[in-house]
């Protein structure tokens, strides 16, 4: 048996182009079979040449989706060395839904054969975006606290290279590098809570999420540096109610508040950057942008807000004094022209411009008389 007819699909068996065949979905005699091998699910067509042909063409809309899934579940069949009997589980039960799709369209009914592929294919990238996540998680999380312990252990004294004594001592002296550890915690619990509805993608696209992670882990470390720089050097100022904290000294709260403000800054990804764009629009404004954008605003006028009265947001007081500007110019027009009269019967005519009165036409019309 060669897998010629489709009698001849039978498991353990090869079929025509050689794959040994693992499993039997559906078979009806002389009709079709539904089969899979290590690589795809495969479909055996009617031993007659004609319905073949047509069947061809029925399932030949499906082809682009049944290579999208053989594209997205290709390494799982095989497995991996992480997860390998997880993953040809997977595929497996992915493959059972494909050729019961395929089985729905060789009984003619193509349309709902599609959206079962479709189906499928959207299960398998939220699968995938599911395994993408767990890597994300996983990866932010070692970067995370190693960062976090390499850079505990330079803020401490003991822990600075000695190679340059004075970075050493305003590392641990100015609480930098705690400062920085903790914004690396606060990044990963801003990751943590928001894993669900951050833009993750599939695990086929590892490096980016790798990337994305660890950067998201070093943008909390520096965003912790420079909030805690912000509030050392007084440029802004962290109040709760009408008291005033402070960041200096070597006391116990001072230490729990530069926990907490690095954390706060490694856990808000806008914070920090909407504190550089205020900082940064401020001293713009000191250069002299300020006084230009104050005469901006008294140049322009604000828009007409648009109510019930003025649907179109019209500036009724502009138009007001359009109106008048036209009145005003037709009033002084009609007094230029005052006392000129343009009818040209007042006249007189030259002799040459008169006319004879039996050179004039004859008229016509008029009301007839009575015989």
């Amino acid at each position: 048996m060669n897998g010629e007819s489709v009698a001849d699909i039978i498991k353990g068996q090869t079929d025509m182009t050689g794959s040994t065949i693992e499993t039997v979905f559906s078979k009806v005699s002389k009709t079709y079979a539904v089969y899979g091998t290590a690589e795809r699910v495969m479909v055996h067509y009617a031993d007659d040449a004609k319905l073949g042909s047509e069947q061809r063409l029925a399932l030949a809309p499906l082809n682009p989706s049944r290579g999208e899934i053989n594209g997205l579940i290709d390494g799982w069949r095989s497995g991996s060395l992480i997860n390998s009997e997880r993953k040809k589980y997977m595929a497996r039960r992915f493959d059972r839904r494909t050729a019961d799709a395929l089985t729905v369209a060789l009984q003619g009914d193509q349309a709902h054969a599609g959206v079962l592929l479709k189906a499928v294919t959207t299960d398998i990238l939220d699968e995938r975006t599911s395994l993408g996540r767990a890597e994300y998680l996983v990866v932010a999380s070692i970067c995370a606290i190693v960062m976090f312990l390499v850079l505990t252990w330079v803020s401490t004294p003991t822990g600075v290279p000695s190679a340059n004594p004075a970075v050493g001592d305003f590392i641990a002296g100015n609480q930098i590098g705690l400062a920085a550890g903790f914004g690396c915690l606060g990044a990963l619990f801003s990751i943590a809570l928001g894993i669900r509805t951050r833009d993750i993608r599939t695990d086929l696209r590892r490096r980016d999420n790798f990337i994305d992670a660890v950067l998201r882990i070093f943008i909390g470390a520096i965003s912790a540096i420079i909030l805690f720089s912000f509030l050392k050097s007084e440029l802004v100022a962290l109040s709760l109610g009408s008291s005033k904290f402070e960041l200096g000294g070597a006391s116990t709260a001072a230490t729990h508040l530069a926990i907490l403000v690095a954390f706060l800054a490694g856990f808000s990804e806008r914070l920090v950057g909407d504190l550089l764009s205020t900082a940064g629009i401020a001293g713009l404004a000191g250069i002299g942008l300020a006084d230009a954008e104050g005469t901006a605003k008294q140049t322009s006028k604000p828009a007409a807000e648009a109510n019930e009265q003025n649907p179109r947001g019209r500036d009724l007081a502009d138009e007001a004094s359009d109106h008048d500007r036209i009145q005003n110019d037709r009033e002084a027009h009609a007094h230029h022209d005052q006392g000129i009269d343009n009818c040209v019967c007042d006249i007189p005519l030259t002799p040459e411009e008169a006319t004879d009165d039996t050179e004039l036409p004859e008229a016509s019309g008029g009301i007839a008389r009575a015989a």
